[in-house]
């Protein structure tokens, strides 16, 4: 679900056996600016790192990074985006089953040492309607938030929800539960049941509109 987690992790203690700056093949560049990228903006957000400091750390040259992007945010997003894999896209026959399938994937991401310092620093960037939030929203929230919007959907059709669901305020309820105990530090790497616990309490009171 994750990629690279363990090489992003060590990155910082292997940084200087990539070499000093110069020409390494282009695959090992690319991926070294793109690990590079991703640690700094988890490490100090977006305005404290620099194209300078990603150069450095990746061991290559800053006209190196300057072909490739013609920005700082186009290459932070990169970074970003290649951290995550494809979204799941569960289709378990019954709407509760779909739903907690996609919060177990979402808590995983937000769990994780890696991804799961990608939320903090973006939920900056999206509140201040930065160009990088900007960017994020539609790399990588947008399509995700369009898989849970097809599940519920689907669960409509099945006569598994009511059929004036609100889905995009369901998704957000999922969303931002999740968010909210990661912001908050209640997230809790060890409660494997919390994404369960969510869907249902979301389920049970968009069924509750039946009544």
């Amino acid at each position: 679900m994750v990629k690279r987690t363990a090489r992003i992790a060590q990155s910082t203690s292997t940084a200087a056996a990539r070499g000093k700056p110069g020409r390494p093949r282009s695959a090992r560049a690319q991926r070294a600016i793109l690990d590079a990228a991703a640690e700094l903006f988890i490490e100090l957000g977006f305005d404290a790192m620099s194209v300078e400091a990603v150069a450095t750390r990746a061991a290559v040259g800053k006209a190196t990074i300057y072909r490739r992007w013609s920005s700082k945010e186009e290459l932070v997003i990169d970074a970003i985006d290649q951290l995550f894999s494809e979204p799941l896209r569960p289709d378990t026959g019954s709407a509760q089953g779909d739903l907690v399938e996609l919060a177990k994937e979402l808590h995983a991401l937000m769990n994780s040492p890696v991804t799961g310092g990608v939320f903090p620093r973006m939920a900056a960037e999206i509140a201040r309607g930065s160009r990088l939030g900007h960017l994020y929203a539609v790399r990588v929230i947008r399509p995700r938030r369009a898989i849970m919007g097809v599940a519920l959907r689907r669960g409509m059709d099945r006569g598994d929800l009511p059929t004036d669901t609100d889905v995009e305020l369901a998704v957000d309820l999922l969303v931002g539960t999740l968010l909210v105990r990661r912001l908050t530090g209640q997230l809790g790497g060890g409660d494997a049941q919390l994404p369960k616990r969510v869907a249902e309490v979301i389920l049970a009171g968009l069924r509750s509109a039946r009544s």
